[in-house]
């Protein structure tokens, strides 16, 4: 019995429709791959912020900001000793200065420079910045009620509350918010999201190439968001 095989023109034509195939998978693949550890960054390093500031409310009974000032160093640094460094795991810390945060300037999702960017020294006035022990940054601020509330997205019943930002990724690019970096707000509720308090459709319009990517981070949590 004569068996017909393949010919070469067939095998040829099999292989181009593979590759296609494969051209097409591999890199939405590869996305969904990037995206999920993206997400695992981002909720790991919240769980870590918010595990470390619930502990300010056992200790005072209720949650401590003894931040009177968004320009106040020493206070902040009081702050951040008593509070918070003791709750997690630094290589490194820096009061205002270059070192631990990404040497150029942050980037909002839009592709302008991010609002209270210092070149070098991560995002705010009178800041304090920290390495933690897997390479993400962080970035301590105080701020206004009114700066969390116009530009961040947080109602706040206090004068003054704290932005804490992190880099999930350290100095490697492409160091930009909504993508590697992610805005949290301490208030007296705890640690919560930016844009926790704006509309689904404000935090789709932030989220996206126009918009300053504050809001991204409720999409990687995956929470709810409500005025």
């Amino acid at each position: 019995m004569k068996i017909k095989g393949f010919t070469i023109s067939e095998v040829l034509i099999a292989i181009v429709v593979i590759g296609i195939i494969a051209a097409i998978t591999v890199p939405v693949l590869w996305v969904y791959k990037e995206q999920a550890e993206r997400a695992g960054k981002v909720k790991k390093t919240y769980a870590t912020i918010s595990g470390a500031l619930t502990l300010v409310k056992a200790q005072g009974g209720d949650y401590v900001f003894d931040v009177t000032g968004d320009e106040d160093l020493e206070m902040l640094k009081t702050w951040f000793n008593t509070y918070m460094k003791p709750f997690i795991a630094t290589t490194k810390i820096c009061y205002n200065e270059k070192g631990c945060w990404n040497e150029g300037n942050t980037k909002s999702l839009n592709g302008t420079t991010a609002r209270f960017n210092q070149t070098g020294k991560g995002l705010g006035t009178n800041i304090i910045t920290a390495v933690l022990t897997d390479g993400t940054f962080i970035c301590v601020d105080g701020h206004r009620g009114y700066n969390l509330r116009d530009y961040f997205g947080v109602n706040i019943t206090n004068d003054y509350g704290i932005a804490v930002t992190y880099d999930i990724n350290g100095s490697r690019e492409p160091n930009t918010i909504g993508k590697d970096i992610f805005v949290t707000v301490f208030t007296e509720n705890g640690i919560v999201p930016a844009y926790k308090n704006k509309t689904k459709a404000e935090v789709d319009k932030d989220c996206s190439k126009t918009g300053t990517g504050y809001s991204c981070i409720l999409k990687y949590l995956k929470q709810e968001n409500s005025r």
